[in-house]
């Protein structure tokens, strides 16, 4: 489907070179619970670690055991 709506700056402090610690720098998720689907690999691992770090329990669903994080 083509974008038709005109797209307008959030004006976030973020941009394309900052890091997932940045982001996450001072947030506090204790007591907080997330579901990160595919958070056994890739950038769904690294928001597993960011989420953890930050207090959040974290349930990572997956097809297999095999899948499981290490």
């Amino acid at each position: 489907m083509l974008q038709t709506t005109k797209q307008t700056p959030i004006n976030s402090p973020f941009n394309n070179r900052t890091t997932a610690e940045k982001v996450m720098k001072g947030v506090d998720l204790t007591g907080k619970t997330a579901i990160v689907t595919g958070g056994y690999s890739g950038i769904g691992l690294k928001v597993t670690e960011m989420l953890t770090n930050a207090g959040a329990h974290v349930i990572v669903p997956a097809r297999s055991v095999d899948k499981r994080c290490r």
